[in-house]
């Protein structure tokens, strides 16, 4: 008895300006014996993948905010085009990460330097650079440091930068 197997890889890829790619592709196998399903399977899912990977590394043109507002098809490179757009600024992180770390910063009139500051020493890179799970962290950083506005006490609600694992 003949069992026919059908496996599909995909993979989809965020772009800047709310913009994705995705690519599939999708195999039919036969195998004689349904003992030899798991071994097929396994051989199916890894070429699959090879091949998914090996062409979805371009992401070929995408729609680009400009400064004025329209958008424009520009190549874009190799990037995982995971950046949001502030003030003409390109930040790696979520736009609600973004607009709570300038919260922050505005409420206990922080200056980005002090921000950065914190973001190099827990990252050795720039606040803008910080990937979501980075970023999670220098907020949490933030709060801890700084809190909800006036939670310390002393008049501007800051205390000088000390790393926690110091404190």
């Amino acid at each position: 008895m003949a069992v026919f197997i059908e496996a599909n890889y995909s993979k989809k890829i965020g772009l800047p300006a709310y913009s994705s790619h995705s690519f599939s592709v999708t195999l039919r196998s036969e195998v004689s014996e349904l003992k030899d399903v798991d071994r097929e399977a396994s051989k199916l899912y890894a070429i699959l993948q090879g091949a998914v990977d090996a062409q979805i590394v371009e992401t070929g043109y995408t729609p680009v905010p400009l400064s004025s507002g329209s958008e424009s098809n520009r190549p874009s490179g190799r990037t995982n085009g995971h950046t949001h757009q502030s003030d003409g600024e390109s930040w790696n992180c979520s736009d609600k990460q973004r607009d709570l770390v300038l919260k922050i910063r505005d409420e206990h009139k922080l200056g980005m330097d002090q921000i950065e500051e914190i973001s190099k020493q827990l990252f050795q890179r720039p606040a803008k650079t910080l990937n979501k799970l980075e970023m999670s962290v220098l907020i949490k950083e933030l709060l801890e440091e700084f809190g909800p506005k006036g939670a310390t006490g002393n008049g501007n609600g800051r205390r000088p930068y000390q790393p926690a694992s110091r404190r």
